[in-house]
C-alpha cells in the first residue's frame, strides 16, 4: 500500500481531511443557493426537489454502502465517497439545468453515503477509541478555520461568476481523492484478514440489521435521529430565507452574497471559539456529565431555533442563529465519541449508516410538512414547527442516556431477544 511507504499518522491525516473538506465546501456554500435562483432559475418547487432527490438517494445508499465499508474497506470507501461528491458538484457547476442538476445531486448522494460515517469508524480504528471525543472536536475546529479562510475567497470569486466557487470545490474534493489514494493508510480494519467476498458482505449486513433489532439503544437513538432529521430540513431550507424576507437582512443595500458570506465568516469565528471551549471541558469531564451534556444542549437547541422564529428585528434574530450554531459546534462531535464508544466494532459503520438513515428518513418526511406549514401560514410558523419536531427528538435521546449497560453489539445468535444492550 502506499499509505505505508510515507507513514501517515491517521489521526493527522483525519485532520487534513476535514479542513481540505471544509475549505472546499466553504467555497461552494456561498454561492450554490444563490446559482441556483439566478443562473439556473430553478422556481421554489425545483428547490425542493433537488434537496428531495439529494436525500432520497441519501436513503437509498446509505446502509449498503456501511456494509461495504465494514466489510471490504472503510478506506476505500472514504476515497470513492469524497471523489463522487467532488465530481457531482463540478457538473452542478457546469450544467445549470433543473434535471442535471437534480442527477448530479442523486450523484452526491451516493458519495455523501460512502463517506459518512465510514471516515468516524476508520479514525477509530486506527487510532482507539480513547482519543476520540478530542480528536473529533480538534477536526471540528480545523474544519472551520479552513472555511474561514476560504469564504473571503468563495465570495471573491461569486461576485465575478457564481460558478466558479462551484466548481473549484468539487475540483478539490476530486484531487483529494486522489491524493487520499497514496496517503490513507488502513491497518486495523475489524474484517481485514477475512474472505472479503459478497458473502461475507451479507454477514455483515445481518450483523448490522441484527443490532438495530436487539438493541433498545439503538432503537431509541433511531427514533432520536429521525426527529432530528425532520427538525433540520425545514430549519436548513428556510433559515435564510427568513432573514433575507421575513426580517428584511441584508441592511444598507449590502448585496446577499457579500452579506451572507460575512454571516458565515461571524458563525464560523464563532464555531471555532465553541469548539475550543468544549474541546477543554471535555478534558475535565466524565463520560456521566458528557451524557447528560449532550441531552441539555438539545434541549436549548429548541428554545434557540423558537426564538429565532419569533424574532421581530434581523439583530434579535441573530443572537438565536449563533447560538444554534455553537450547539452544533459542541454536539455533534461529541455525538459521534459517544455513539462509537457504544458499537462494536465490527459493525460500526454499518450502525452509524442506519442511524443516518433514520436522520435521512426524517429529512425526506418532515422538510416537506415544514414547507407546506411555511405556505399556508409563513416562514416563522415553519420554523416554530421544525422546533418542535426538535423536542420529541430531545427526549428519546434522554431514554437512550437512560438505558443502564447500553451499548450497541451484533449478537451471535440472529434470533436474540430484543434487550437494553
Amino acid at each position: 500500500m502506499f499509505a505505508d511507504r510515507f507513514r501517515v499518522s491517521a489521526s493527522r491525516l483525519y485532520l487534513v481531511i476535514g479542513a481540505w473538506g471544509g475549505f472546499a465546501w466553504s467555497l461552494i456554500g456561498v454561492a450554490y443557493a444563490l446559482y441556483y435562483i439566478t443562473i439556473a432559475h430553478l422556481n421554489p418547487l425545483q428547490l425542493v426537489l433537488v434537496g428531495t432527490a439529494l436525500e432520497t438517494s441519501y436513503f437509498v445508499w446509505e446502509i449498503p454502502t456501511g456494509v461495504l465499508a465494514d466489510t471490504f474497506s472503510r478506506r476505500v470507501s472514504v476515497i470513492a465517497g469524497t471523489g463522487i461528491v467532488g465530481i457531482a458538484w463540478m457538473g452542478q457547476g457546469l450544467v445549470p439545468v433543473f434535471i442535471a442538476i437534480a442527477g448530479f445531486e442523486i450523484l452526491r448522494g451516493l458519495g455523501e453515503a460512502f463517506t459518512h460515517r465510514a471516515i468516524e469508524a476508520w479514525v477509530a480504528g486506527e487510532v482507539g477509541d480513547d482519543a476520540l471525543d478530542a480528536l473529533f472536536l480538534r477536526e471540528t475546529q480545523l474544519t472551520q478555520v479552513a472555511g474561514f479562510v476560504g469564504l473571503p475567497i468563495g465570495v471573491a470569486l461569486a461576485t465575478v461568476d457564481l460558478r466558479i466557487p462551484i466548481v473549484l470545490g468539487g475540483a478539490l474534493g476530486l484531487l483529494l481523492s486522489l491524493l487520499l489514494i497514496f496517503l490513507m493508510p488502513e491497518r486495523h480494519h475489524p474484517r481485514r484478514d477475512a474472505t472479503r467476498t459478497w458473502r461475507a458482505t451479507v454477514g455483515t449486513a445481518r450483523r448490522g440489521l441484527s443490532a438495530v433489532r436487539t438493541s433498545a439503544l439503538l432503537v431509541t437513538l433511531l427514533c432520536a435521529e429521525f426527529f432530528w432529521g425532520a427538525a433540520s430540513e425545514g430549519s436548513d431550507r428556510l433559515s435564510d430565507a427568513h432573514l433575507l424576507i421575513d426580517l428584511r437582512f441584508p441592511p444598507f443595500r449590502i448585496t446577499p452574497v457579500v452579506a451572507f458570506g460575512a454571516l458565515s465568516l461571524a458563525a464560523t469565528i464563532v464555531i471555532i471559539i465553541t469548539a475550543q471551549l468544549t474541546r477543554r471541558a471535555v478534558r475535565r469531564l466524565d463520560e456521566r456529565v458528557v451524557s447528560r451534556s449532550l441531552v441539555a444542549l438539545q434541549l436549548l437547541r429548541v428554545g434557540g431555533r423558537a426564538a429565532f422564529a419569533l424574532a421581530p428585528i434581523w439583530v434579535v434574530a441573530l443572537l438565536p442563529y449563533f447560538f444554534e450554531s455553537m450547539i452544533r459546534a459542541s454536539f455533534y462531535p461529541l455525538f459521534n465519541a459517544w455513539l462509537i464508544r457504544r458499537t462494536e466494532e465490527g459493525v460500526r459503520a454499518t450502525v452509524l449508516s442506519t442511524t443516518s438513515v433514520a436522520n435521512a428518513l426524517g429529512q425526506v418526511m418532515g422538510g416537506p410538512i415544514s414547507g407546506a406549514i411555511g405556505n399556508l401560514y409563513g416562514i416563522p410558523a415553519a420554523l416554530l414547527s421544525s422546533a418542535a419536531l426538535l423536542f420529541p427528538g430531545a427526549l428519546f435521546f434522554a431514554q437512550a442516556n437512560g438505558l443502564r449497560g447500553g451499548a450497541i453489539r451484533a449478537p451471535d445468535n440472529p434470533e436474540a431477544r430484543f434487550t437494553s444492550g
